[in-house]
């Protein structure tokens, strides 16, 4: 029977595809990812300006801080950013009950807005809300569940890294902005965020206008109206399926214990503060992040689709481990701030990538009716790796030095997971989204 619904277009039919669209959303999806970049990394290029800020030289509760129970009393309300973090997988799952786009549109908007939020804010409480709205909208990544529908299966890992790669690569503005609009003046910081809200309300628009739903969603959709299959989307059915499959499970424990690390790995701006660096010193280190990450997110995917999945993440996961303890040793020793940047820019670069392809290995092994959810729902479970690795290094900074702290919390689970992804998850590579069976489901 023809589908007359005619406010949902994706369902009933595949969605056509114009000469040239590809190009199109590609270049949506690099300037989406340039947006989510500068959302990401903005705070942990400036964390001692406002911590000094707020908690040094202002009040909070009433009193005043060191740098460093400042700092641990921010992570500790920052879990509050946590606990609304948890309801970001029940949001992702929308994507596999009304589509991929309306998703890519909101998730832009919401990163756009806490970007503007932060830069008004005149209070700690009006920095924290646009900060918990901008960490749970770049969290989301739809815009990466969209290049990976899209993309041809053969390529898919090459396309993914290449667009990363620029948008890693615009992360080169933070120092930049740093140097000018801050003037390198701790008491500007606000100023960083103004540009990068400005950019993603138009990015908004760009999408709202030429972006397409996913084909393989689209298609999916199709197909389960015309066979009469009642899709089985949502978080409580994702958790079931992952339970259910072994391999899931295992990928799912490992992914936690790597994100363990993410609070440790992105310490990096208050680790050269404690370590004494001065602020143009950081500034100048943090030019060279965007160019290791660029250079090494586009070698990993063409890695990926030649040699696998899983000796990329062991092969970027072992220049990680090696590239911090570098880093710690060149913040603490006061070696070049050029050194120091680029230990900095691959350790770090090395984890997002490692994490990446740990996440594009989930997306391998699921059908595409309770793909985004699936994602989601390993999104709640790996809360608890982070929440743990949260946890020791809040409490661990308040009696030891943080860039001890942070290298205790880091490497034994980055060598660790690398290790047991490698010997217990099966390779993926190659497989078409559209053909993947729907056990479990």
């Amino acid at each position: 029977m023809e589908n007359n619904d005619k406010s949902r277009p994706h369902q009933g039919k595949p969605v056509r595809r114009c000469t040239g669209y590809f190009a199109v959303l590609m270049i949506l999806i690099a300037l989406t990812d340039v947006l989510d970049n500068m959302g990401t990394n903005i705070g942990g290029n400036i964390t001692s300006s406002f911590i000094t800020e707020f908690f040094v030289n202002g009040t909070v509760f009433g009193r005043s801080y060191t740098y460093e129970s400042g700092l641990a009393l921010h992570n500790t309300i920052g879990l509050l950013g946590y606990v609304i973090a948890l309801m970001a997988p029940f949001y992702k799952a929308l994507a596999d009950k009304i589509g991929r786009k309306p998703l890519f549109v909101i998730s832009s908007l919401g990163m756009s807005l806490g970007l503007l939020i932060i830069f008004l804010s005149s209070s700690y409480l009006m920095f924290l809300a646009g900060s918990f709205l901008l960490s749970f909208f770049t969290g989301s990544d739809i815009q990466i569940l969209y290049v990976l529908e899209e993309a041809p299966k053969e390529k898919r890992a090459t396309i993914y890294s290449f667009l990363k790669g620029l948008g890693g690569l615009s992360s080169v503005a933070i120092p930049m902005m740093r140097a000018t609009l801050m003037d390198n003046d701790p008491a500007k910081w606000r100023n960083v965020y103004l540009s990068p809200a400005l950019f993603g309300f138009a990015v908004v628009i760009l999408i709202l206008l030429f972006a397409k739903e996913t084909k393989a969603f689209a298609d999916g959709r199709a197909r389960a109206e015309k066979d009469g299959k009642p899709a089985k989307s949502g978080i409580i059915s994702a958790i079931g399926y992952i339970f259910h499959r072994e391999d899931l499970r295992t990928l799912l424990l490992i992914k936690m214990l790597f994100d363990a690390a993410m609070i440790a790995m992105t310490s990096y701006e208050s680790i050269m503060y404690r370590a004494d660096m001065s602020t143009a010193d950081i500034t100048t280190a943090g030019y060279f992040y965007p160019f290791l990450y660029c250079g090494s997110v586009i070698l990993s995917g063409i890695l990926a689709d030649k040699i696998g999945r899983k000796k990329t993440v062991l092969i970027f996961g072992t220049a990680c481990a090696v590239s911090f303890v570098l880093f710690i040793l060149g913040a603490n020793l006061l070696w070049s701030p050029a050194f120091v940047g680029i230990a900095y820019g691959l350790y770090l670069g090395s984890f997002w990538i490692g994490r990446d392809y740990m996440e594009i290995i989930s997306t391998e092994m699921v059908p595409t009716d309770i793909r985004a959810s699936v994602i989601g729902a390993q999104g709640l479970l790996v809360y608890i790796g982070m929440g743990l690795g949260f946890a020791f290094v809040n409490v661990g900074i308040l009696f030891f030095p943080i860039w001890a702290v942070c290298l205790v919390c880091a490497l034994p689970c980055i060598l660790v997971s690398i290790i047991l992804l490698n010997s217990k998850v099966e390779e993926t590579m190659g497989v078409d989204y559209e053909t993947i069976p729907e056990d479990g489901l």
